[in-house]
């Protein structure tokens, strides 16, 4: 299994809280975990995809005592070690084809954020693989960003940005075109796929301005670790002569200063016709 997404992404321990503070962060801002629209019967089977750290089924877990919850990544590196007996993970690439005894097995299909493990092309063919595991009347639910509209913000008139703009910048060029894809193509990949009463949904990243602005500090974690991993693979030239540590202190000085990143969070959900 090719792991793009360790192309650009760290699988280290630390990751696993920042993983879990942007998932929080971001429901904060849209409002819910699991759509509106969807409907589930009172022991659902719902699967997971890209879970990584699990963070969706441990947050739905106290709504579903009674589910089958089941976690699939490409790499378990992440995986936490203590978790509710409902709940299993296991490996697996949503890029492949699901074997046929998982076909038409789950009420719910999730996945968020996988934007980076993604090229352009592979957009469509995942969400038919992914259709084809709801059961008829079931739901997928995904949730991406638009980081391509993304704009850097003051919350107070002293706050500044240059450091920051200039390393998430170098980030976003990194992850080039595939940024454009997902969250504005999913609603048509899902009507594509066969799926009905597809809906989507828009939050801004500072709907909660709190949040917003831990948001972006949890992007701008991810950069640095990003940009070290570069230095460790000996693929970071002189772009960061200035030093990473100085860097870091300044952009933690910047977000503290009261700037922080803006941007539209996108849920699409869409239902498998009933049977």
């Amino acid at each position: 299994m090719a792991d793009v997404y360790a192309d650009h992404m760290p699988r280290v321990p630390s990751e696993v809280q920042r993983l879990n503070d942007q998932f929080d962060l971001m429901t904060e801002n849209v409002g819910y975990i699991i759509h509106p629209a969807v409907t589930l019967p009172p022991s659902p089977r719902i699967a997971d995809l890209g879970t990584g750290s699990a963070r969706f089924l441990i947050r739905i877990h106290p709504s579903y005592p009674d589910a089958k919850l089941e976690g699939y990544d490409i790499s378990s590196t992440l995986f936490p070690s203590l978790l509710p007996t409902n709940i299993s993970l296991s490996e697996r690439d949503v890029k492949q084809p699901f074997p046929e005894d998982l076909h038409e097995k789950y009420d719910l299909v999730h996945a968020r954020m996988l934007v980076a493990a993604m090229l352009p092309g592979e957009w469509e063919p995942v969400v038919r693989n992914l259709t084809r595991l709801l059961k008829p009347g079931g739901y997928l639910q995904w949730e991406e960003c638009d980081f391509v509209s993304s704009e850097w913000t003051k919350s107070t008139p002293r706050a500044k940005f240059e450091k920051s703009k200039y390393m998430l910048d170098l980030f976003l060029a990194a992850l080039g075109e595939r940024l454009r894809y997902g969250w504005n193509t999913l609603p048509e990949h899902m009507r594509a796929a066969g799926l009905t009463s597809v809906v989507t949904d828009v939050a801004s990243s500072d709907k909660v301005l709190e949040a917003g602005c831990k948001l972006t500090s949890t992007i701008m974690t991810l950069v640095f670790s990003w940009a070290r991993l570069l230095v460790e693979r000996g693929e970071a030239g002189s772009v960061f002569d200035e030093g990473l540590d100085k860097l870091e202190k300044e952009v933690q000085e910047e977000l503290k200063s009261g700037s922080y990143l803006k941007y539209d969070i996108h849920v699409a959900c869409g239902r498998k016709a009933p049977a």
